[in-house]
């Protein structure tokens, strides 16, 4: 009987303890998510045009069980673009329109998705920065807007940005929401002398993503 309990107890164990045993002897993980896009009658009522869609792939470290670990994490990004030359600056200004999906990881039990906690501003100083030498956003406003199915709030920046050797000032919209086991940013960024922020909403209402 003794034995018969302590094979139990072992088995036990084995099984709650199995999830982590790939990350204690080095498996390699993967976590991929799915591809988040405009569909086409938003981008044609908005006005706006496909630059790319892709996915990118990048290596991070997560600690878990007391032990650090690579995880490969693959994202899709897809982009938008629209003319909006503004008079004295130059007639081929760009509007920008980027839908980014990341998926969840789950290392030796616990769940991790950066993104998950990055309030709107530190989307903005995370992802826009590279945008024409965006610096310090400063939020003007916000709408909610149903995205995926969900009610999401859109938050609005102004700053001021480098464009064709031209000071610029410009508008940042940003929002995301969680849809399956992935996390969907949606972001904008357009001169602020033209007023792009319904198109915005429109593009951001019409994200498709599988869950």
């Amino acid at each position: 009987m003794a034995r018969k309990l302590l094979a139990g107890t072992l088995l036990a164990v084995l099984v709650l303890t199995s999830g982590c045993l790939g990350f204690i002897l080095g498996d390699s993980l993967a976590f991929s998510a799915n591809k988040a896009t405009v569909g086409n009658e938003a981008l044609s009522n908005a006005g706006y045009e496909k630059a790319s869609v892709e996915k990118k792939s990048v290596k991070r470290t997560f600690e878990a069980a007391g032990q650090s670990r690579k995880v490969e994490v693959t994202n899709w990004i897809a982009q938008y673009e629209k003319s909006v030359g503004v008079a004295g600056i130059a007639e081929g200004t760009v509007s920008k329109f980027v839908v980014l999906s990341s998926p969840k990881v789950e290392v030796a039990g616990k769940t991790f998705n950066p993104l998950k906690k990055y309030s709107d501003r530190k989307l903005v100083e995370r992802f826009v920065s590279g945008y024409a030498n965006v610096d310090n956003p400063e939020k003007t406003g916000s709408k909610e807007v149903t995205m995926l199915g969900t009610k999401t709030e859109v938050s609005e920046f102004t700053t001021t940005a480098k464009s064709n050797g031209a000071t610029v000032e410009v508008s940042i919209h940003v929002t995301k929401v969680q849809h399956g086991d992935d996390i969907v940013v949606a972001m904008a960024v357009y001169p602020k002398k033209i007023d792009e922020s319904e198109s915005v909403y429109r593009l951001i209402e019409g994200i498709e993503h599988e869950k």
